[in-house]
């Protein structure tokens, strides 16, 4: 996968710019008209269903390994992805980089997942993940 570089240029000093964190440019979606489940129908989920995050910094498409001794290989988990700056707790935004969760593996301890960062210098990245541990 190929990425294109960008020129960077320095901007004024209003706020504190970190990694990819540009004004922000978001759009409004619109309502599927989806009519809401009836209130019989369950989600589905065990008892055991829990969720948990992972950091890494970095770029370009790699394959992470997060591990957690209540995943197994018949898990299902689910990741999502994003930036922070300085807390992965507190300052979680979308900037200008384009992130991406490819594929998602677990295994017997924990999961594997392909991500892809395209960005041309390291980012703060972190997987928010949603495991139901006990689903076969």
């Amino acid at each position: 996968m190929e990425t294109k570089s960008v020129k960077m240029e320095e901007s004024p000093a209003k706020a504190v710019m970190a990694g990819s964190n540009l004004p922000e440019q978001i759009q409004d979606t619109k309502a599927a008209g989806h009519q809401a489940a009836p209130k019989e129908v369950e989600a589905n989920l065990s008892a055991a269903t829990f969720s948990t995050f992972f950091t890494w910094r970095g770029n370009g498409l790699v394959n992470l390994r997060s591990m957690d001794a209540r995943i197994t290989a018949n898990s299902r988990v689910f990741v999502s992805i994003s930036e922070f700056s300085s807390d992965a707790r507190q300052n979680r935004f979308i900037g200008n980089a384009s992130m991406s969760v490819l594929n998602v593996s677990p295994f017997n301890g924990g999961f594997t997942t392909r991500i892809n960062v395209n960005f041309g210098q390291a980012l703060n990245v972190r997987l928010d993940v949603l495991v139901d541990p006990s689903w076969i």
